[in-house]
């Protein structure tokens, strides 16, 4: 008898052990996420101000871009970028064929990785601070235009995005030929989505921003 409940003991021993460290693990899963969740909101808070050290006059520039990624970075492209601005380029070549003039238009195609030299210079041209708005640091939008939020960023500097704005821009000139013209709105008709379509085109109306100077 004393063996069995010495045996029991021993289980009940074991399973409390056994659900500590159950209980252990999940917390610091739990404090991991919470960490890892607040330094990405940490990250993405802010807005960006980016000084051209080189103009006496409206050399503040403000964006939506948030902390993290308010720095030189945001000017340099590096090799393995460009490998992927190419090869996103192919793809919509060859699935959108009436895209190939829109894509040339766009300069895409001649991406290139950023110097050595030019980091160095862009390191000294510019200057870079987080603040909590644009608006609080006086910057203001004129009316009927907006700053894009880092999404909207994000894709206009994308390929997608350069090709958007080129397509959009070779269907509205009317000096082209009617062919070139109808082949860019087939290019947005087959490639792109309507809200794709809209921000290509309020970015070129100059109603939706990437950056706005300070006044």
């Amino acid at each position: 008898m004393k063996q069995i409940l010495l045996g029991f003991s021993m289980i009940l021993f074991l399973a409390s052990c056994f659900e500590s460290g159950e209980e252990v693990k999940k917390e610091e899963e739990n404090k991991q996420t919470f960490y890892l969740t607040t330094f990405y909101l940490v990250r993405q808070s802010g807005n960006c101000i980016k000084t051209n050290t080189s103009l006496t006059s409206n050399n503040q520039f403000c964006s939506r871009r948030p902390l993290g990624v308010c720095n030189v970075n945001q000017l340099i492209v590096t090799q393995a970028e460009v490998n992927v601005i190419l090869n996103e380029a192919r793809i919509i070549q060859s699935r959108t064929v009436d895209c190939q003039e829109s894509i040339l238009q766009s300069g895409v195609l001649s991406s290139k990785a950023t110097t050595v030299a030019n980091i160095d210079s862009f390191k000294s041209q510019y200057t870079f601070r987080v603040v909590e708005t644009c608006e609080l640091e006086g910057f203001q939008e004129a009316s009927g235009t907006r700053l894009a939020n880092f999404t909207e960023i994000q894709w206009l500097e994308s390929v997608r995005g350069k090709i958007a704005k080129a397509a959009k821009s070779i269907s509205a000139n009317t000096f082209l030929p009617q062919a070139n013209r109808d082949r860019a709105n087939s290019c947005l008709n087959l490639e792109f989505k309507d809200w794709e379509k809209d921000l290509a085109q309020g970015n070129i109306d100059n109603k939706i921003l990437v950056e706005i100077v300070h006044p």
